[in-house]
């Protein structure tokens, strides 16, 4: 593979319509210094010119790797613009919080009028943990065609089976080549490392007693291991309690609800079958991952340029749900004269209806440090965790990391804090997390 590894500045002219990025990044310098262009929003990627331009563009063939992790790259021209992968955890616990809070919100409207359930779901109505995904990996395709003029739009998705393994190879040619890659070739009853000629796909639950193809019913076992004794004997069977939970099929359910959903969302687009992907990565001699795997999707090669403009992109949340927050009281341990709370000092009783053997710590609290305290965030703050501002009396930038004192002064993420007034934004989160990769 080519190591060149390419700079690009994206470009928009004065409509706010994409033109091919440059890596000419001496010429955006002047540009911007001259007034010909100003960054584009909110971000310090991508410049829009203030004059008329006129340009060509290329074909361009924007490739997403679906999936919890999502991937993309665009590629086009023997050359890679742009490379993301993007990540957004579970939505559960945020509703979970949510849900309390609405508890107990609603718990003090005395009279509010009864409640039947009877209220029918809409038409295709998706679970909130489905349709946020769904949304967040529609947002972020959607987000290219705003700084680069994609022609193609290819998708690497299958319909998945929960109950067969066949297409749930993760990119390997089949099930054993899989766990060839998970177990390191190590036999999982004597944890040595054999070649996988000799070793043997073993079920912890034979079919015959109700076990499935599923991965974590599956281990390597070498034909030395693998007979008829240990069969007999339960030296096999022991192997089942030392294995983990049954592995679940969200990832699989998504990307089932997302294909039938896309035709919602893009017009034009192609699909790419896995097992596609993976030949074509190893024809070329590309290590797997999420972004090799959106780089062979957009038609990439071992011949072409990969870019430096790679980034990790991280979904936050934008707002704190919990206005009120409890700091506990401090104490001085007596047994090594170290300052801790209150909760790490505790009696360990958690019910008085049970009389237990606990495990009693307050009798080591020789003095009170500070008294525990409630605060609530009666305001809205500006700069926000993670954002970008520099720093007006050292002149450097610096990454927020929470504001005290009321919001008067802004602590970064080096531990040094100012004045808020000496502080000047440069980049909002805006819900987003984005980190730029060093990928050699």
């Amino acid at each position: 593979m080519s190591q060149n590894k390419i700079d690009y500045v994206y470009v928009v002219d004065s409509n706010g319509r994409p033109v091919m990025p440059t890596s000419r990044l001496g010429m955006v310098r002047r540009w911007l210094k001259s007034g010909q262009a100003i960054w584009y929003g909110n971000s310090r990627k991508t410049i829009q010119f203030v004059r008329p331009i006129t340009t060509r563009t290329q074909e361009l063939t924007l490739g997403v790797d679906t999936g919890f992790h999502l991937g993309i790259s665009v590629v086009g021209n023997q050359r890679e613009y742009y490379a993301s992968e993007s990540i957004r955890k579970s939505e559960k616990d945020k509703i979970l919080i949510r849900r309390e809070y609405r508890k107990v919100r609603r718990s003090r409207l005395h009279y509010r009028k009864p409640r039947y359930d009877n209220r029918k779901p809409k038409a295709k109505w998706l679970a909130p943990s489905i349709k946020h995904r769904i949304e967040f990996t529609v947002t972020e395709i959607q987000r290219i065609y705003e700084f680069l003029p994609i022609s193609k739009l290819v998708f690497e998705i299958a319909s998945f089976s929960a109950w067969s393994t066949k297409s749930r190879n993760h990119g390997y040619k089949d099930t054993k080549s899989y766990l060839l890659a998970r177990d390191k070739n190590h036999d999982a009853l004597d944890g040595k490392v054999y070649p996988s000629k000799q070793l043997r796909i073993h079920h912890l639950i034979q079919k015959k007693d109700g076990g499935t193809n599923q991965y974590s019913n599956l281990v390597l076992i070498s034909d030395k291991n693998h007979n008829q004794a240990n069969h007999i004997n339960g030296t096999l069977a022991e192997l089942v309690t030392n294995r983990g939970e049954i592995t679940n099929f969200e990832g699989e359910n998504f990307i089932n609800y997302l294909i039938n959903r896309l035709d919602d969302y893009f017009s034009n687009y192609e699909m790419m079958k896995g097992y596609t992907t993976a030949k074509l990565r190893e024809q070329y001699g590309i290590e797997k991952s999420h972004l090799n795997d959106a780089f062979v999707i957009a038609g990439g090669t071992n011949l072409c340029d990969r870019t430096n403009n790679v980034y990790l992109r991280s979904k936050v949340p934008n707002n704190n749900r919990c206005l009120q927050k409890f700091y506990d009281a401090k104490y001085i341990d007596s047994r090594d004269g170290q300052k801790k709370s209150g909760k790490e000092l505790s009696s360990g009783r958690t019910r008085r209806s049970r009389e237990i053997d606990y495990d009693n710590l307050r009798i080591f609290r020789q003095r009170k440090v500070t008294k525990g305290r409630f605060t609530v965030r009666k305001s809205h703050y500006q700069l926000r965790p993670h954002d970008i501002v520099r720093n007006m009396k050292t002149n450097k930038i610096e990454v927020v990391k929470g504001v005290n004192s009321g919001g008067i002064n802004v602590v970064f993420q080096t531990g040094k804090s100012v004045r808020i007034y000496n502080c000047r934004c440069l980049y909002h989160v805006n819900g987003l997390v984005e980190e730029k990769l060093n990928i050699t």
